[in-house]
């Protein structure tokens, strides 16, 4: 197989659906015969791709254009290396690869699919007709495309309302690297932090609504009251900061939330290690869903329970009552209960955590992923082929 992966999100820059794209790629170009990544150019790109094992192809726009270069770039790569497979970590670039395939590269065409992108319906409102227009375009699009591979069954079920028939699609969930996110030792860590013997409740992610982090705030006053020795830290930054902070103020719970900003990548599993709780309820306003939650993964791998919500594909993440608890959308009362259950309950959290790497161990590492992605769109082309 010569595939070529096709990513509008790709280191340097930070995300979910990056890392989806960067730790497919590492293992992509160990298992084909050639690989090759066309994506935003960035301006570290130059020292990032330096660093790698295969030819990463950039295109000199921001990401939310590569959709509209797409096409000459494809083709112009496609011809010049003879792939005869594409993969697209977002729909909204296959269109490149369909057209190229009239002219003869590729033979098959896949695509990737989170969540987010399936929900956004661009021009709606008072062009409701255009909107309306796109949406047919795509559907149209998605019968020249081989195969779907959605991150959660929330995904394929967008898919399905597209009119993607389920034998088109396969369901592969994200994974994570248990060599990097493992039980550390946090001692130091702690003594930085100060934390003493309160116990942690943790949350890492982009500062943005959708994430629930309020929910977190808000149950925060009634964990304080059962338990002083609680401290609650929010790792990451976004345009939520601000509210958030002024919400800890207006409750009175600055003494026992504290704002991190940016965690960096080499310290993420000490945090996830050093916390009792990992939590991020996030909620249900389409677009803004959560297609899966990585960092659920990451926490379990570190040993560490979690807490989700019953949202988008975050269920695939979570096993509820083995690797830790899902709650209702924004509901902060089953957030309390669930937070009091294992701060209150240190062995049930301890075996859940356990629970939860032995879980990633045996079908949720990215080479899971890769082998399963690879298998698939092998077995697929074989089949066209006959």
């Amino acid at each position: 197989m010569r595939l070529l992966l096709v990513t509008q999100d790709f280191p340097p820059n930070t995300g979910g659906i990056e890392t989806y794209s960067f730790e497919l790629a590492k293992r992509f170009v160990t298992s084909v015969e050639f690989f090759a990544v066309i994506a935003p150019t960035h301006e570290d790109a130059d020292a990032f791709d330096r660093k790698l094992s295969f030819p990463v192809y950039r295109i000199p726009v921001k990401n939310s254009l590569l959709p509209l270069v797409a096409p000459f770039c494809v083709i112009y790569f496609m011809f010049k290396n003879k792939f005869d497979t594409a993969f697209h970590t977002q729909w909204q670039t296959s269109f490149a690869s369909v057209l190229s395939r009239k002219a003869g590269y590729p033979k098959h065409i896949y695509v990737a699919a989170h969540a987010r992108e399936l929900l956004l319906r661009p021009f709606n409102g008072d062009n409701g007709w255009l909107s309306e227009k796109l949406h047919s375009i795509r559907k149209k699009l998605f019968k020249s495309i081989d195969g779907f591979f959605p991150v959660s069954n929330y995904t394929a079920s967008l898919l399905h309302n597209d009119g993607v028939p389920q034998s088109d699609t396969y369901v592969v969930g994200n994974g994570t690297d248990p060599e990097v996110f493992k039980p550390k030792n946090t001692a130091t860590l702690a003594e930085e932090l100060d934390i003493g013997n309160k116990k942690v409740i943790l949350s890492i992610c982009r500062l943005v609504p959708r994430k629930g982090l309020d929910l977190v705030v808000e149950a925060m006053q009634q964990i304080v009251l059962s338990n002083e020795d609680v401290t609650y830290l929010i790792g990451g930054t976004g345009p939520d900061e601000g509210r958030l902070r002024a919400l800890v103020t207006d409750l009175g719970l600055n003494d026992h939330i504290r704002f991190l900003g940016r965690i960096p990548d080499e310290k993420m599993a000490s945090y996830y290690s050093m916390a009792d709780v990992f939590v991020m309820p996030a909620g249900n306003n389409p677009p803004d869903v959560e297609g899966f939650g990585i960092v659920f993964l990451e926490a379990n791998a570190c040993e560490t329970v979690v807490i989700g919500s019953r949202t988008g594909g975050i269920p695939d993440a979570v096993i509820h009552g083995e690797t830790g608890y899902l709650i209702e959308n924004k509901n902060v009362e089953q957030l309390i209960d669930s937070l009091l259950k294992l701060l209150n309950n240190e062995e049930l959290a301890n075996q859940m955590g356990k629970k939860g790497r032995e879980r990633i161990l045996r079908e949720a590492t990215w080479d899971h992923v890769s082998d399963s992605l690879l298998e698939n769109m092998k077995r697929i082309n074989k089949q066209s082929e006959r």
